[in-house]
């Protein structure tokens, strides 16, 4: 995984008054609320005798075992042993070391990496902030996060297998890809033959793994291929709508949009995953085109990143 970056680990609408065990970046957390209503996140593994803490119960803010009742604050500390007493010293190894957490953009991420070179949870300002126009949703898949970064790069995939549902020319015109920082820049046309004009499309991406898709005016999908593991990626998109202020069609388009997502275009792409060799970007040889610059700056980028001296990390 590429170090020093914030990853989106879970909507923040699914984290209520039970604690979420989960799986990120080949980590086991739970996540849950304190008092406050702040997100807390610590290793899943209770450091007493292993239990899952996900699968305990909050108690004044603070995650309980279900085991022996040992609780732990959000930075870690262990505030009680029943079994010892409420005067007793709690050794010292009892206490854990808390996962760097932030709530934005109805989302909660996790910073992977030193806290020194802690930055800005990043986003794309084009959609705004206003998430009553906006319908979402998530699913784990078999794959490795970086394969599924690329996926969202590739738009000239959708006359060949999104073709029933988003009826498109097969030529990509008038393209064009850059790199900003961390952040890649696509935009073209898909044209039919003949045509001078076809649907315009924007695919963009924010490393490490978070991506913005335009196929009309003001109709964004954002996406991220958050790392379950080496080998499973969680995969949330939402969608936002900021053409119509109709208080019914601005929450319906979005959610009618989500649907069709899960019903019909994923279903579509899986059958094409299935045929992946396995691993990651790094594991395959393949032979790009024009239409595939998006997918060149990442993978030049990544490496990049990977290979920094005392960052890189086993992707």
């Amino acid at each position: 995984m590429i170090p020093n970056r914030w990853y989106p680990i879970l909507e923040s609408q699914k984290l209520k008054r039970r604690p979420v065990g989960l799986t990120r970046l080949g980590e086991r957390l739970v996540v849950w609320r304190d008092q406050a209503g702040t997100a807390q996140a610590l290793p899943a593994v209770c450091p007493h005798r292993g239990a899952d803490l996900a699968t305990g119960c909050i108690k004044n803010g603070e995650i309980t075992c279900p085991y022996h009742g040992f609780q732990f604050k959000g930075d870690g500390t262990c505030t009680h042993v029943p079994c010892s007493g409420a005067e007793s010293k709690i050794p010292h190894g009892l206490h854990m070391q808390p996962y760097r957490i932030e709530e934005a953009h109805g989302l909660v991420w996790l910073w992977w990496g030193d806290a020194a070179n802690e930055t800005p949870v990043p986003f794309f300002e084009e959609v705004g902030s206003d998430l009553r126009c906006s319908s979402e949703a998530s699913y784990i898949l078999p794959y490795h996060y970086s394969r599924m970064v690329e996926t969202n790069l590739d738009i000239h995939h959708t006359p060949f297998v999104h073709g029933s549902v988003i009826p498109v020319g097969q030529r990509v015109s008038n393209f064009s890809a850059r790199l900003e920082g961390d952040r890649i820049y696509t935009q073209g046309e898909l044209t039919r033959d003949g045509k001078t004009e076809g649907m315009a499309f924007r695919a963009d991406m924010i490393f490490p793994c978070l991506g913005l898709i335009e196929l009309a005016t003001k109709f964004w999908i954002v996406v991220s291929a958050t790392p379950v593991d080496d080998t499973h990626s969680w995969m949330w998109f939402r969608y936002y709508q900021g053409r119509t202020n109709i208080p019914l069609l601005r929450k319906f388009i979005p959610w009618f949009s989500v649907l069709t997502e899960l019903r019909l275009v994923q279903p579509q792409d899986w059958r094409l995953f299935e045929g992946f060799e396995p691993g990651s970007v790094d594991d395959v040889t393949y032979h790009l085109v024009e239409a595939d610059q998006g997918i060149a700056l990442y993978r030049g980028r990544r490496r990049q990143l990977l290979s920094q001296p005392n960052l890189a990390e086993a992707s």
